[in-house]
C-alpha cells in the first residue's frame, strides 16, 4: 500500500511539474523577480517616476522582423529582452502606455509602415529580405519619436533611450535654451592683425547650427543680463565673462529654483576677444577668466585659479616659430580610458580634445547633499599644469612645453553636479539696500532664495575653447569642391548630448547606463585562453625553426659550387628532409593542442548539461521521495502504536 501511494505521489508530482512549466509562461508573465547580480531587469527610480506621472496616452510600436531573424539566435534573444522591458514599462504606466509588437515581414504592409516611420533595415539573407528592429512612439497629438535601430551593442543605454523617448512625447514642446557667452558664437568682425588692414569677418561657430536644429535659442548678453525669464528651460554658459553682479545673481536664483545649467568655463580662454586685441598691453592686462568662480563655489565646485591643465600622453604635435615639431601638452586628447563610462552622457564617447582647460574639484565646504561626479580626467601618468602667466602674449609652443610640469595626475576637467545647493548671495540681491529715505523693495526680498527649492543639476566643463571647430574638426573638400567640416573627435557630440541630457526632467537626468547583459562563460574562456597561449608558444617555436632552417639553407647555397646552382647537395637534401619531418611533427602537436582544447570545452558543456537536465531534477525528486517516505513511515509507526 505504501509503495503504491509513493508511486502515485511521484506521478502526481511529475504531472504538477509539467503543468507548472506549461502554465507559468502565460499565467505569470507579469510576475517578475530580478535575481541577477547587477539587477539587470530592474528599472531605475527615475524611469518609474516618469512612467507613474504620465498624463497622456502614448503608443509604443516595437518593429522586429522575427521571421527574417530566425537564423540569428543572439538577435532573437535581444529582441525578447527588449519586448520584456517594454512590457515592464506598460505595467508601470498606470494604463497610459500601449504596446504593439509588429513583425514587418518582407513585402508586407507592416514593412511599408516601418519604412514610413523611418525604421532602418539591413539586408539579412541572399534573397534580399531586410531585417528591421526599432521602436516608434506616438502621443495623442501624433507627435513621433523614433529609435530607428536597436543595436545589441548599445543595450546598456536602452532604458535611457526609451525613457527619454517617453519623456519627450509627454513634453513635446521645444526646450528654450538661454545662451550666455562673451565669445563671438554668432560671428562678427575682429580687429585686423596688422594696422591699416580691414577688420576680419568671423563666421558663426558651427556648434550653433547643431543645437538650433532641436532647441529654441535665446542669446543673452552677459554685460546687460539682469534677470532670466521664467520660460527658459536650460542655461548654456560659454565663457560668460563680463557678467555684472545682477547677472550672476539672476543665474544664482535660476539654479536654486531647479534650473538646469551646462557651463563651459575657463581660467584662460585662448579665444577670448580681449586676447585678439591689436593692442599688446590691453591683451596682457585683460583677464581671460570666465569670472563665475563665486557661483561655482556655491554649487560645491572650485576651479583652480591661474593654472591650466595638460597631458603629455595625449598632447598634439604642432609647429613652433622655427617650424619645428613640438609636442603641445596643453592641446591634448583623452580617450575612453579617462572618460567616465558609468555616466549616460560620457559613456558613448570615444575621444575628446581640449585646449588649455582648467581643473575642477569639489570644495571642502560643499553642502552635504551635493554630489560632484568626475566625467573626464587627464591620465594618471601624463597629467600636469602650467601657470597662466606663461601663456600671456603670443603663444610659443616650445616655451609651453618647457614650462609644463607633470604634477597633477588625473586632473578633473569635467564634472556633473547635483543636489541641494546654497546661494552665492547670502545677503540678498546686489544693490537691494536702499539709500536713506527710500523704501526697500520687500517683494524682491521675499522672493530671494537662499537654498535649492528643487533638485539642482549642472554639467561643468573647464574649457570653452573646446567648442570651437578648430579644436574638434578639420575642413575637408568633397568631390564637388565644397568645403565641409569633418569631426575628428566627439566634442560636438558632447555638447548636443549634454543639452539633451539636461533638458529633460530631473528623473531622466538621474538615469545612468545599465550593466552589460552579456554574461560570458568565464571557465570556457579561461580554457580557450590557456590553449591559445600554448598554441601561440608552439607557433612561435615553429616560426623560429623555419627561420633557422632557411638561414642554414641560404648559407649552404652561398658555399656550394656556382657551376651546380640547380643541383642540391647531399647535405642540403638531408637538411630539407629534417625540416619536413620537423614540420610534420610540429603540426601534429598543434593539432593535438586543438583536440585537447575541443575535448575540454565539450566535457565542460556536457557536465553543465547533465547538471541542468538530470542532476538538479534528480535532487528535487530525491528530496520529494525522501519526504514522502518519511511521512509514510511516520504514519505506519503511529498506526502500529495504535493497534498495540
Amino acid at each position: 500500500m505504501n509503495t503504491r501511494n509513493t508511486t502515485l505521489g511521484l506521478l502526481l508530482a511529475t504531472a504538477l511539474f509539467l503543468a507548472l512549466n506549461l502554465l507559468a509562461g502565460p499565467l505569470l508573465r507579469g510576475v517578475r523577480a530580478d535575481l541577477t547580480e547587477q539587477r539587470l531587469y530592474t528599472l531605475s527610480g527615475g524611469t518609474r517616476n516618469i512612467l507613474g506621472g504620465l498624463e497622456e496616452p502614448i503608443t509604443l510600436r516595437f518593429f522586429f522582423a522575427k521571421t527574417v531573424a530566425t537564423e540569428a539566435p543572439p538577435l532573437l534573444s535581444y529582441a525578447e529582452r527588449v519586448r520584456e522591458m517594454l512590457e515592464e514599462y506598460v505595467a508601470l504606466s498606470g494604463g497610459q502606455l500601449r504596446l504593439e509588437v509588429i513583425d514587418p515581414e518582407p513585402y508586407s504592409e507592416a514593412e511599408e509602415l516601418a519604412v514610413g516611420y523611418g525604421i532602418q533595415g539591413r539586408v539579412a539573407n541572399a534573397e534580399g529580405d531586410r531585417l528591421y528592429m526599432g521602436i516608434v512612439g506616438t502621443n495623442s497629438v501624433d507627435d513621433e519619436e523614433v529609435l530607428p535601430v536597436l543595436d545589441p551593442r548599445r543595450e546598456s543605454f536602452l532604458e535611457y533611450e526609451l525613457t527619454e523617448m517617453i519623456d519627450r512625447l509627454e513634453n513635446p514642446e521645444l526646450p528654450l535654451v538661454g545662451i550666455v557667452s562673451s565669445l563671438p558664437l554668432r560671428g562678427g568682425s575682429q580687429p585686423a592683425a596688422q594696422p591699416g588692414q580691414p577688420p576680419q569677418q568671423l563666421p558663426p561657430w558651427p556648434i550653433l547650427e547643431l543645437i538650433e536644429r532641436r532647441y529654441e535659442i535665446r542669446d543673452l548678453d552677459p554685460s546687460s543680463l539682469t534677470e532670466l525669464d521664467g520660460d527658459i528651460d536650460l542655461l548654456l554658459l560659454v565663457h560668460p565673462k563680463g557678467l555684472t553682479p545682477k547677472g550672476r545673481y539672476a543665474i544664482d536664483q535660476f539654479a536654486l529654483g531647479g534650473g538646469k545649467v551646462v557651463a563651459f568655463v575657463d581660467p584662460f580662454c585662448y579665444l577670448d576677444p580681449a586676447r585678439q586685441s591689436t593692442d599688446p598691453m590691453a591683451a596682457l592686462s585683460t583677464s581671460s577668466d570666465s569670472g563665475i568662480d563665486s557661483l561655482l563655489l556655491a554649487w560645491g565646485v572650485q576651479m583652480t585659479p591661474s593654472r591650466v591643465a595638460g597631458d603629455s600622453i595625449g598632447g598634439l604635435t604642432v609647429r613652433d616659430r622655427a617650424n619645428q615639431p613640438v609636442q603641445m601638452p596643453l592641446a591634448f586628447g583623452v580617450t575612453a580610458d579617462t572618460i567616465n563610462s558609468d555616466d549616460i552622457l560620457t559613456a558613448p564617447l570615444n575621444k575628446l580634445r581640449f585646449f588649455m582647460p582648467g581643473t575642477l574639484s569639489r570644495t571642502e565646504d560643499a553642502p552635504e547633499g551635493v554630489t560632484v561626479e568626475p566625467l573626464v580626467t587627464t591620465t594618471a601618468d601624463g597629467g600636469g599644469t602650467v601657470d597662466t602667466l606663461t601663456l600671456m602674449g603670443p603663444l610659443d609652443p616650445q616655451i609651453v612645453a618647457d614650462s609644463f610640469l607633470e604634477n597633477a595626475p588625473e586632473a578633473t576637467i569635467a564634472v556633473r553636479v547635483s543636489g541641494a545647493v546654497r546661494t552665492a548671495f547670502p545677503d540678498g540681491a546686489p544693490g537691494a539696500a536702499q539709500a536713506d529715505g527710500e523704501e526697500a523693495d520687500t517683494e524682491k526680498e521675499d522672493l530671494h532664495l537662499t537654498e535649492s527649492t528643487a533638485p539642482f543639476n549642472a554639467l561643468v566643463f573647464a574649457d570653452a575653447d573646446m567648442l570651437h571647430d578648430s579644436v574638434w574638426a578639420q575642413p575637408m573638400q568633397d568631390i564637388f569642391g565644397n568645403v565641409r567640416l569633418q569631426p575628428q573627435v566627439d566634442n560636438a557630440s558632447l555638447l548636443v548630448s549634454a543639452l539633451e541630457n539636461m533638458s529633460g526632467s530631473s528623473d531622466l537626468i538621474s538615469l545612468r547606463s545599465r550593466a552589460e547583459f552579456s554574461r560570458p562563460f568565464t571557465r570556457k574562456e579561461a580554457l580557450m585562453l590557456d590553449a591559445q597561449e600554448r598554441y601561440r608558444a608552439e607557433e612561435v617555436e615553429l616560426e623560429a625553426k623555419l627561420a633557422d632552417t632557411q638561414s642554414r639553407l641560404d648559407q649552404l647555397q652561398r658555399d656550394k659550387d656556382p657551376s651546380s646552382a640547380l643541383i642540391l647537395s647531399a647535405e642540403q637534401e638531408e637538411q630539407i628532409q629534417a625540416f619536413r619531418a620537423e614540420q610534420v611533427e610540429t603540426r601534429g602537436k598543434l593539432r593535438e593542442v586543438k583536440r585537447e582544447l575541443r575535448a575540454e570545452i565539450d566535457a565542460l558543456g556536457t557536465r553543465l548539461k547533465l547538471i541542468n537536465i538530470f542532476l538538479i531534477p534528480a535532487i528535487l525528486a530525491a528530496l520529494t521521495l525522501g519526504a514522502r517516505m518519511g511521512r509514510a513511515g511516520a504514519r505506519s509507526a503511529r498506526s502500529g502504536g495504535a493497534k498495540s
